[in-house]
């Protein structure tokens, strides 16, 4: 694959999407079937899904069910569905693998290693799913907290041995601008917001950070780390 990519800063987030679709779909009739949205439903999720939705309604789109999710982030499936009309795909981790490394019964992994538990249920599924793509979108922001400051707009990955475009249209967003976008166009969101959660993962991880500083406090409350290693180690 070419991997010589145009300077998209300053651009804004519907042409950046417009681009990334003009360039990987393969289907005459303007599938996306080679780019898809990852997305956990947090606010700039739900709010890039709807501005693709507008570029290209059959985007596709597919969500980690990492098996320890909080029963509001699962319920947000059925309303991005119903709301925006997107089939979002649901990737879970191997069961095979799951039950070697977090048999039933014992020690939580999530418990005795935080990596590997987030590299079974959520890096190696997106590992996964995209085998089969040469473009992938999330929702990265650059006010998000400091491991994604310098995040850019398009990235050049390696995912198994073969390059991977990264695109990452909110880049420049930020968290004033996402909720307004919201609130305009009447887009469901996570309620545990509304209970301090600035961001939610899996429950076991997240706690509530009133006050919050950036948007990746509450996650691996007590730990130093603020990245599953979905947007490092892919």
């Amino acid at each position: 694959m070419d991997v010589n990519l145009p300077d998209l800063e300053g651009q804004s987030a519907a042409d950046i999407l417009r681009w990334t679709f003009d360039r990987f779909s393969g289907l005459p009739d303007g599938q996306a079937d080679r780019v898809a949205i990852s997305t956990a439903f947090g606010p700039s999720g739900v709010v890039l899904l709807h501005l693709a939705q507008t570029v290209n309604p059959r985007v596709r789109a597919f969500f980690l069910d990492t098996g320890y999710h909080f029963p509001e982030t699962l319920g947000m499936v059925e309303r991005v569905r119903e709301r925006l009309g997107i089939a979002v795909e649901v990737v879970s981790a191997d069961p095979a693998v799951v039950s070697v490394e977090d048999p039933p019964g014992g020690v939580p992994l999530h418990a005795r290693d935080t990596d590997r538990c987030c590299g079974i249920r959520k890096v190696d599924p997106t590992r996964v799913v995209l085998r089969g793509l040469d473009a992938w979108i999330a929702a990265l922001r650059r006010d998000q907290g400091p491991t994604r400051a310098q995040t850019p707009v398009l990235e050049v990955r390696q995912s198994e041995g073969r390059d991977l475009v990264k695109v990452n249209p909110l880049v420049a967003w930020d968290r004033k601008r996402i909720w307004t976008y919201l609130f305009e166009n009447d887009l469901p969101y996570n309620p545990l917001h509304d209970l301090g959660y600035p961001s939610v993962g899996c429950a076991p991880c997240t706690a509530p950070a009133e006050g919050a500083s950036n948007e990746r406090e509450g996650r691996w409350a007590g730990q130093a780390k603020l990245e599953c290693g979905l947007h490092t180690r892919i």
